[in-house]
């Protein structure tokens, strides 16, 4: 790496600090030399930063510690995503951060239990889980020796949004990372070539550098505005074009998940904290209002909601290139997804992840730009395509927004994927996925995609040595399961009162 490159990071929240500071832990040894422009926070009280399970491996990755963190932040921990009401006949199911069973005699499991339902048990597939088992019991769990020999177990968070960049500003502040705050009032770019080489600030000052990350959110004001890079809409799958977030007094207990309940027009989604409950909907707006929005989502979920809710624009979307010239995005400067899967700090890991192993080494050619953008490119998609079953496969039936959701013709490779798993049980993984075989089985079969077939190598066992594989599995959960403790155990927060 050039020594002397300087990195300028021009955002807000979450991706502006998570930038700052992945990149301060990855080229501190190299010199790098980083400026952050910090753009005021569009943060309100009550928004939340639901994660994947990637998340905990990350913060210890760029040295933040979870218990402090998650005191700062009033988050708590969950082991499920609940999905209630897609379907007019199905039961609610679990997604749960963990694998489903075990795989016997090499064959993944699914497909013993498809053929034990096609014959009459009654055991739903969630019950193979631990996480799953544990979250409907109202228990946590640390992931250990105990179930380890059994099942992948994870778990996520659910972050106080204000808290958690506050957390992350206070860690790159430490770290000497030279901040200042500002807002951007113009963009220079080299006559000839087109690059950025210095931004404007309000207050007269002028910030020269090499390389330039846009953490800016949607409104993208480097690669977008300035670079001009259009972004290619996702509209057409996803037809919740607004999203309406505020928050509600806390639960007690705290359940170990969150829960993303359908209703007429979109879903309502409920992300616990210590202190209060985060809640998101998203709705089209071409059948609600923000007043009809905002009293859905009250009888959604039955809790006495802050009636300040704010509602903002929701177009999912990718931009046509997401490193251009010397500018990369990061977070919803380059990617906006429909939060349903909390997936937006994954997206910010992953352009982060993918950009510190193909960091610029030069800043004249940066041809790394072309990797980065194919290899970034595709691992947005398949999360897309993992988002949109929940709107495909949804059987509200008679309902506009849904009818128009499931009569949607997917992207080709997603259509394929769905046609084999309906066809005999498989689940194709393509590159750079971010959900594993797991997550998408649990997923298809919750919202009732039932296959016509499974695997033949599943009748090489008999009828009753399976069930007995199947009654040793639910022993074992329900034996870890029972001794369980409530999440605020885990927390050091008072048993909620009986």
């Amino acid at each position: 790496m050039d020594r002397k490159l300087k990195v300028v990071i021009l955002g807000r929240d979450d991706a502006l600090w998570l930038s700052a500071n992945v990149l301060w832990r990855a080229f501190q040894q190299a010199g790098l030399e980083i400026t952050v422009i910090e753009l005021p926070s569009l943060l309100r009280a009550g928004d939340v930063y639901p994660t994947l399970k990637q998340q905990e491996a990350y913060h210890t990755l760029i040295g933040i510690e979870e218990a402090p963190m998650m005191r700062a932040s009033q988050a708590t921990f969950s082991l499920a995503q609940r999905f209630a009401n897609f379907s007019r006949n199905r039961p609610p199911f679990m997604h749960a951060y963990s694998t489903y069973g075990r795989d016997i005699a090499r064959v993944p499991f699914h497909h013993y239990w498809l053929k034990a339902r096609a014959q009459g048990a009654k055991a739903e597939y969630e019950d193979f889980s631990v996480n799953a088992a544990a979250a409907k019991a109202g228990r946590f769990f640390i992931p250990g020796e105990a179930v380890d020999g059994f099942a992948n177990c994870d778990y996520v968070y659910h972050l106080g949004a204000q808290g958690y960049c506050h957390v992350l500003k206070t860690v790159a502040t430490q770290r000497r990372i030279n901040h200042r705050p500002g807002r951007l009032a113009d963009v220079v770019r080299d006559a000839q070539d087109g690059r950025i080489t210095a931004l404007k600030l309000m207050s007269g000052e002028t910030v020269e550098g090499d390389f330039f990350i846009d953490a800016s959110g949607q409104e993208s004001l480097l690669l977008g505005a300035a670079l001009g890079v259009k972004t290619e809409s996702w509209q057409q799958w996803f037809p919740c074009d607004r999203l309406l977030t505020t928050y509600a007094p806390p639960l007690s207990p705290l359940p170990p998940f969150s829960q993303i309940s359908a209703f007429r027009s979109g879903w309502v989604g409920l992300f616990p904290l210590r202190d209060r409950t985060a809640v998101q909907a998203a709705f089209t707006s071409h059948e609600l209002s923000a007043e009809q929005a905002l009293e859905a989502a009250h009888m959604v979920t039955n809790m006495r909601l802050n009636p300040d809710a704010i509602i903002s624009p929701l177009f999912p979307g990718g931009r046509q290139a997401y490193w251009h010239k010397n500018c990369v995005a990061i977070g919803e400067a380059g990617v906006v997804f429909d939060p349903i899967d909390s997936v937006r700090m994954h997206a910010n890991i992953l352009g982060l992840s993918h950009l510190i192993s193909l960091f610029p080494v030069s800043r004249e050619s940066m041809l790394e730009s072309a990797e980065y953008n194919r290899n970034v490119g595709a691992a947005y998609e398949r999360i897309r395509d993992y988002q949109m079953c929940h709107y495909l496969l949804n059987q509200r039936n008679s309902q506009p927004m849904w009818d128009y959701a499931r009569a949607v013709q997917p992207p080709e490779l997603l259509k394929y994927k769905l046609e084999l798993f309906a066809a005999r049980g498989n689940v194709v993984q393509y590159d750079d996925e971010t959900f594993e075989d797991d997550d998408w089985a649990a997923m298809w079969l919750g919202h009732g995609l039932f296959p016509k077939a499974y695997d033949p190598l599943v009748d090489q066992m008999s009828d009753a040595e399976a069930i007995q594989h199947f009654q040793r599995m639910l022993g074992f959960i329900r034996a870890n399961v029972e001794p369980m403790k409530p999440m605020e155990a885990y927390l050091g927060m008072a048993p909620a009162a009986v």
